[in-house]
């Protein structure tokens, strides 16, 4: 019997610190995809707040923040809880429509007050499945999250799911702990930028990333980035889904808003894994020694 999960990947724009009006928007956006017939509804990095300010180094607060200790205030606020309003009206939908939805927040701590995490969460019926905190947080974003710790897998469904957050993609380590607990999709969220001047160096570059996780660990490899400007930068967009073999399946190849929708044949991860020997050919014990010592020192 054949395994196939309806995706749709939301290439959205997003107001900085503004989670109310982003909230609708994220509601009103999965509402529709689910009544579609949409399994996988997957949503950007930071959806709820937009992407850190300055978004690079020595730069400007485009939110009108006069200094780091007021931003940091201000995105704090604008953060969600556990128990927040959006995740419990996403969570509802999920579960009016037996679907499933990831979705990148800035989230607050349940435990040690004044903490946030860069987080990507799995939301299903009967609310939070489960919880990533990006691992490895890129510049300004230190400034704000703690780097989390652990790598959940989870049941959606046909198929087991896997989450890593942008600057991710670049540590082939995730995606591969990812795969060996079981993930058959891997869903990736971006709030990935370039300056908005400046011509993007490689049209290209999104599908590379992708092409490289997905084909070195059989998996459907899910990219979804978010559009507009910030600033003075732009949000490059061009989300896709990418197969178990690397080969593109679907993609949005401009930095306009849409909704990527593509149908997951399950079936192909097996396929895959099993004439290439993908994972049976690894050699842990091998790689064991060199990757417990730091060859930098």
């Amino acid at each position: 019997m054949s395994r196939k999960l309806e995706v749709s990947l939301a290439q959205m724009d997003l107001t900085p610190l503004a989670p109310a009006d982003n909230g609708e928007r994220l509601v009103g956006i999965a509402t529709a995809e689910a009544k579609a017939g949409a399994g996988l509804i997957v949503f950007p990095e930071l959806c709820n707040t937009g992407y850190v300010e300055p978004l690079a180094p020595g730069g400007g607060f485009p939110s009108g923040c006069a200094s780091h200790t007021e931003y940091a205030k201000r995105l704090y606020a604008a953060a969600a809880d556990r128990d927040d309003a959006l995740i419990q009206a996403l969570s509802a939908v999920a579960d009016h429509y037996d679907s499933h939805i990831v979705v990148g927040l800035a989230l607050r701590s349940a435990t040690r007050s004044g903490v946030l995490y860069n987080a990507s969460l799995l939301l299903g019926p009967g609310g939070i499945h489960s919880c990533y905190a990006k691992t490895h947080l890129w510049h300004n974003e230190k400034l704000y999250f703690t780097p989390g710790r652990s790598m959940p897998v989870s049941d959606i469904h046909t198929a087991r799911l896997g989450m890593q957050i942008c600057y991710d993609i670049r540590f082939p380590e995730i995606t591969r702990c990812l795969a060996l607990q079981g993930a058959e999709v891997v869903t990736n969220v971006w709030a990935s930028f370039r300056g908005a001047d400046d011509p993007i160096e490689d049209e290209g570059l999104f599908r590379h990333r992708a092409f490289t996780r997905a084909q070195e660990n059989g998996v459907f490899f899910l990219s979804c980035n978010r559009v507009g400007r910030q600033g003075d930068m732009q949000f490059m967009g061009r989300s896709l889904v990418a197969r178990p073999d690397g080969r593109i399946l679907a993609a949005l190849d401009h930095e306009k808003e849409g909704v990527l929708r593509a149908t997951l044949d399950l079936d192909e991860v097996v396929a895959y894994r099993m004439s290439t020997g993908i994972l049976n050919d690894r050699r842990p014990e091998l790689y064991g020694t060199l990757a417990e010592n730091d060859l930098l020192v």
